[in-house]
């Protein structure tokens, strides 16, 4: 038998709501706030929340927060009950993790079918996806696991929103919401095209010859290439003005994807990892025989500067907030010693880090 767990402060609406459930054949547990809730979800498991929005001591927004946070509780659908589909209520609740909605007030064949709709979906996703996310996991690990699967549930959320009859949207809701799909599909590819990295270099430890071709491939006009992608970055996270740029021409031996890799990480982690007004300086500096390109930032730094010590699929909740499973940092070091570039680090908690690669000239 399903389990269902109704949170709602009206005890009238709540209490008529639990009786609906059960004569359909459910289990059905009933708390009168946020609090409650979340503690009897944790407690018990449910199969189901079915939630009120506006609620005393905890809301539904913080309750949801707090239930996604947890690893027991995190993938338990969630429908919000609410007065009207506002446009701030549908976007918070879906950054939160929240799968449907009803827009109060609403009838029997309105309840019974959002939660038989939203309890089939999730046999479907277990049923089919089980077997494929187990052997994810044993090969890759669970973190590479978790952080693809978390925006691609958001991307599926939103375009079932798009799709949905019962939720009404405005031309420009339509175009927020786009964007937000837009967003997530964009995190979802940069760590999947990350993750192609990491076992295709993985891979060249154990190929020497495809190595050896490798090494002799040049790139030409580094400087514009760092120029372009340091530009590129910036405007994506919106502050073109903190970018500092100081280049001199040069060619290196060095493939350019793989030095195109390169620099999107060290200038995504540097502005990722900086404040907004904080400058990041991207410099290359030719010598005789050598190229020195450094990205500085003055961001949170790190306590650890010993780059022999980073690992991949660091668990993303210990990454202060930030999406990643440290699989790129850990991917640029193998690059370094592969091709025997001189990777370093400079590094102040609270102060900012500064990279250093030292390329060959060609």
């Amino acid at each position: 038998m399903k389990t269902i767990l109704v949170v709602e402060d009206n005890e009238l609406l709540r209490e008529n709501i639990c009786e609906i459930l059960e004569l359909e054949g459910y289990d059905v547990a009933c708390a009168q706030n946020g609090q409650v809730g979340a503690q009897m979800a944790l407690k018990n498991r449910p199969d189901l929340i079915i939630s009120d929005i506006n609620m005393p001591i905890m809301d539904g927004m913080e309750m949801l927060k707090e239930l996604r946070s947890k690893e027991e509780s995190k993938t338990i659908p969630f429908i919000f009950l609410t007065v009207k589909n506002t446009m701030k209520d549908l976007r918070d609740g879906m950054n939160l993790g929240a799968d449907d909605y009803l827009t109060k007030p609403f009838d029997m064949v309105e309840l019974t079918t959002a939660v038989k709709n939203r309890l089939d979906i999730r046999e479907r996703i277990i049923a089919k996806e089980v077997d494929k996310f187990d052997k994810l996991k044993s090969v890759v690990g669970l973190p590479i696991a978790s952080v693809i699967d978390d925006p691609l549930r958001n991307i599926e959320r939103l375009a079932e929103m798009l799709s949905s009859e019962k939720v009404l949207l405005q031309d420009q809701e339509e175009k927020e919401i786009a964007g937000l799909i837009n967003k997530k599909a964009a995190q979802l590819r940069k760590m999947i095209v990350k993750i192609l990295y990491f076992y295709r270099i993985e891979a060249l430890k154990n190929h020497s010859e495809d190595l050896n071709t490798l090494k002799q491939m040049t790139t030409e006009d580094l400087h514009e290439t760092i120029r372009a992608i340091g530009e590129q970055i910036a405007e994506e996270n919106g502050r073109t003005s903190d970018l500092q740029l100081h280049l001199e021409e040069t060619h290196v031996q060095f493939p350019q994807e793989f030095i195109e890799f390169s620099i999107k990480e060290l200038v995504s982690n540097a502005f990722k990892y900086s404040s907004r007004n904080c400058p990041v300086k991207i410099s290359g500096l030719s010598r005789e025989h050598e190229y020195d390109i450094m990205v500085i930032d003055q961001g949170i730094g790190f306590s650890d500067t010993n780059l022999e010590e980073i690992e991949p699929f660091i668990n993303p909740e210990q990454t202060s907030g930030k999406d990643g499973i440290g699989i790129g940092l850990y991917t640029l070091k193998t690059l370094a010693d592969l091709f025997d570039v001189e990777l370093s680090l400079v590094s102040e908690e609270g102060v900012g880090s500064s990279f250093t690669m030292v390329l060959k000239k060609a």
